[in-house]
């Protein structure tokens, strides 16, 4: 009897000491969840359902997002997530959660089923667990997106063309110090303790092939690829902002005002890092993207050891911190290798007349939201975030005078914002809009100007879309319809060329910068574009409807990747005008 009851008891003990399980710990309801990380669709992440509604995500299936290792400790039921060279420690079928070396409780606990630990979203969300993954997440239950971004002190890497020189800006969120080094056929930069979301940009304007970037260890490394030879290298740090400048002079002139279009292939990653040859000895300077591989390779690189070995003679500045320079006044430091301070603002065209005048449009504002994206985001707060994007880097060049329809969130009219160009005189109209579709699969960059029939069913859609908003104006007076309707006719006979032309330069500057579909241009009877008395072109930048391209849309980054291919589009547009008249002149 004494054998029986020890045994009872010993069976009693295991079952207190073994984990608890609740009475539906039983193989939990899957469903999809659209998890975007930095701006990219991630597959392999499952929402798993207990209970009818609680939600939780697998431990397993997380690490891969996270890069992080998992170690199972069985006596303790305990799993430690290690990520940066620090731990969260989670353990089965408890509330609490030790990030590093502070517990915090949480409302639900872990879950153990079948040897897989679950955790609920506020794990993951809490500002604990995003210093430890140095990466920010946000969780919408209603539409079960997962958003995962890295955190980045860089916050943009942008490129422009000029006939005699490509400048690279690499844009900080703090002075970082950074070192120049010259690499076999490119340029390579490490930004001590920076941080990058890996990625590239594709100017491929004759001079610049590519250019990778990503974090390693405690730096970042930018490695600008070269198709020819530069005649210079000038780097100079920055400030208001803060940014690095290369300023890469030219060996052989580049013809901008010739239309080139640039299709990149779909992006992949890759494991395998690319290496280069720096001072004798080599180093791994950026994992490059498998798109980026295959477009060099159909490329013509630097041809010749001779070359590579010129290259080696191109003077190069190296700077430390303390060499920053405040450009709101000029103070050059005591360096033979810059002659002369990369000029802040871009000096005015002879051939220009006047600045010319840029109507900028931030589409739609006030009751007007626009589209809406699946995690909330207004269109409107989107179109303005660009505008002002592309205002400030049109007001840093002195051949251009910006207006704004509206420099708020303010309804304005379709109708007035045409009439404030033509009030202005203005040279340009740029409308900034986000498109929207039921098939939330859509995405991509696409251009419109001003047509009685528009392209495709795609087209007229947008369209509509685009004009319900003249739902909320109300019937415009007789005075001012007819005035539109004299200058619609006018806009169709006079401007439709220079406005598709205009289009076309726009839409070849997005596959290098945005990286998503270049959809093209499209034509399409938009109210908005009616009566402008010059060129008039509706930008739609990505689609809100898309979960990821909704996420690219909220970045600074992909903001101002938007505003750079206007600007670069409109740059290249004159350009080319001004080569047509060159000509004629000749004749």
């Amino acid at each position: 009897m004494k054998k029986i009851i020890s045994l009872f008891l010993i069976f009693i003990a295991a079952l207190c000491a073994a984990p608890v399980f609740a009475a539906d710990d039983k193989a939990p309801a899957v469903k999809d969840v659209n998890l975007i990380l930095d701006g990219e669709n991630f597959p392999g992440v499952s929402l798993y359902v207990m209970s009818g509604k609680t939600v939780f995500f697998s431990l397993r299936e997380l690490s891969e997002v996270y890069n992080a290792t998992l170690e199972w400790k069985p006596v303790s039921s305990t799993v430690m997530m290690r990520m940066n060279n620090k731990k969260v420690e989670l353990k089965a079928n408890s509330d609490l959660v030790i990030f590093g070396k502070e517990e915090k409780k949480m409302s639900l606990p872990t879950r153990l089923i079948k040897g897989e630990l679950y955790i609920s979203p506020e794990i993951l969300t809490s500002p604990e667990f995003s210093d430890i993954a140095e990466m920010d997440t946000s969780w919408n239950p209603k539409t079960s997106v997962l958003t995962v971004t890295h955190r980045s002190n860089i916050a943009a890497i942008r490129y422009f063309t000029a006939p005699d020189n490509t400048q690279v800006i690499i844009e900080t969120e703090e002075p970082l110090p950074y070192e120049v080094f010259k690499s076999s056929g490119a340029i390579v930069l490490h930004v001590h303790k920076g941080k990058v979301q890996r990625d590239f940009a594709y100017p491929n304007n004759g001079a610049v092939r590519d250019i990778t970037y990503e974090t390693e260890g405690k730096y970042a490394t930018v490695k600008i690829n070269l198709e020819q030879k530069p005649k210079l290298v000038k780097v100079m740090a920055l400030k208001n902002p803060y940014r690095i400048a290369v300023d890469i002079e030219h060996s052989k002139e580049v013809d901008i005002a010739t239309l080139s279009e640039v299709t990149i292939p779909e992006m992949e990653t890759s494991t395998a890092p690319a290496v280069a040859e720096v001072s004798g000895t080599y180093r791994t300077v950026a994992a490059v993207p498998l798109g980026v591989s295959q477009i060099t390779e159909m490329i013509a690189p630097m041809e010749s050891d001779q070359d590579n070995k010129d290259l080696e003679k191109v003077p190069v500045a190296k700077f430390d911190e303390k060499n920053i320079i405040d450009d709101s006044y000029a103070i050059i430091d005591d360096t033979s290798t810059i002659p002369e301070m990369i000029p802040r603002k871009v000096a005015k065209s002879k051939t220009f007349v006047r600045k010319k005048i840029i109507v900028i449009d931030a589409g739609h504002g006030g009751e007007d939201p626009g589209a809406v994206g699946p995690n909330g985001t207004k269109e409107k707060d989107v179109n303005i975030a660009i505008a002002y994007a592309l205002k400030k880097i049109l007001d840093d060049d002195d051949n251009y005078e910006v207006v704004m329809t509206r420099k708020d969130d303010t309804f304005i009219p379709l109708v007035e914002r045409t009439n404030i160009a033509n009030e202005y005189n203005a040279d340009l109209f740029v409308s900034i809009h986000c498109n929207a579709n039921f098939d939330r699969a859509a995405t991509g960059f696409e251009i419109y100007f001003l047509s009685e029939k528009a392209t495709d069913s795609e087209a007229a859609a947008t369209a509509r879309l685009e004009n319900s908003v003249l739902e909320l104006e109300g019937k415009p007076s007789k005075k001012r319809a007819l005035l539109q309707d004299m200058l619609w006719s006018m806009m169709l006979n006079e401007y439709i060329n220079d406005s598709s032309e205009l289009c076309s330069f726009i839409a070849a500057e997005t596959p290098g910068r945005l990286k998503i579909p270049n959809k093209g241009v499209k034509q399409a009877s938009l109210y908005v574009l009616r009566g402008a008395k010059m060129p008039a072109v509706l930008a739609e930048s990505a689609y809100l409807s898309n979960y990821a391209e909704e996420a690219k849309l909220n970045t600074k980054k992909f903001q101002t990747a938007v505003a750079d291919s206007i600007y670069e589009g409109i740059n290249k547009y004159y350009a080319r005008k001004e080569k047509l008249e060159k000509n004629s002149s000749k004749k």
